[in-house]
C-alpha cells in the first residue's frame, strides 16, 4: 500500500520514495554541508525536479527534520538495562556523540534548526527518563539534560571541524564531570 508521501500525482507512477529522498539529502549534508541541502540540489541528485519533493517534504526545515530523526537513535536507552541511572545516561550520550561525529552536519541541524517533531519528544523524554529514574525532578532533569546536551554538540562540532582537542578519553571524562554535578545537584 503507498502513502501520499510516495505516491507523485494521482494517477502517476511514484518516482521515489521518502527514503530515497532522505538518503539523496544526508548524501548532500555529508559531502557539501547544510547550506548546501537545498531542494533544488537534491532534486537534481536525484533527477527529478525540484518540484517533485514538495510532494514528500512541505518545507526545507521538514526535509531537515526527516534526516536528524533518520539519524538519531538511543539504542542504550530502549534497552531495560537494570543498570544505574548515569551509566545509562553515559551510555546514551556516548551513543549519540559517535553518531554525530560520523555525521557532524547532524549535530549543525541540532544546533541551527528548532526542531518539533514527535520523534524529538520522544527522544527528549527518553533521556529526561534516565533522570527521572534517579530521583530528579523534573527541573533538575531539564537542567541536566540540557547540560549534557549542550557539552556533547559542542564537543561534536569541536572535534568534527579542528580535531579531538584533547586526548581520546577528554569527551568521556568531561561526561562524567557533568554527571557527577548533576548527583551533587540532588544532593
Amino acid at each position: 500500500m503507498t502513502t501520499d508521501n510516495q505516491r507523485g500525482r494521482p494517477g502517476r507512477r511514484a518516482l521515489l520514495d521518502v527514503e530515497q529522498v532522505i538518503t539523496a539529502a544526508l548524501a548532500v549534508l555529508d559531502a557539501d554541508g547544510l547550506e548546501a541541502v537545498t531542494f533544488r540540489r537534491v532534486s537534481a541528485d536525484l533527477g527529478v525536479s525540484h518540484m517533485t519533493l514538495y510532494g514528500y517534504f512541505d518545507s526545507k526545515e521538514a526535509l531537515l527534520e526527516a534526516l536528524v530523526a533518520h539519524t538519531i537513535a538511543v539504542p542504550s536507552i530502549r534497552t531495560t538495562e537494570k543498570a544505574p541511572w548515569d551509566e545509562v545516561l553515559f551510555k546514551a550520550i556516548e551513543d549519540l556523540r559517535q553518531t554525530l561525529v560520523t555525521r557532524p552536519g547532524i549535530a549543525e541541524v541540532l544546533i541551527t534548526q528548532e526542531l518539533k517533531g514527535s520523534w524529538v519528544a520522544e527522544v527528549r523524554e527518553s533521556l529526561l527518563n534516565i533522570l527521572r529514574s534517579g530521583g530528579y525532578n523534573e527541573h533538575q532533569a531539564i537542567d541536566g539534560i540540557s547540560i549534557i546536551f549542550n557539552y556533547l554538540l559542542g564537543a561534536v562540532m569541536i572535534q568534527t571541524k579542528r580535531g579531538q582537542g584533547g586526548s581520546p578519553e577528554s569527551f568521556e571524562r568531561g561526561l562524567w564531570y557533568l554527571i557527577n554535578g548533576i548527583k551533587t545537584d540532588q544532593a
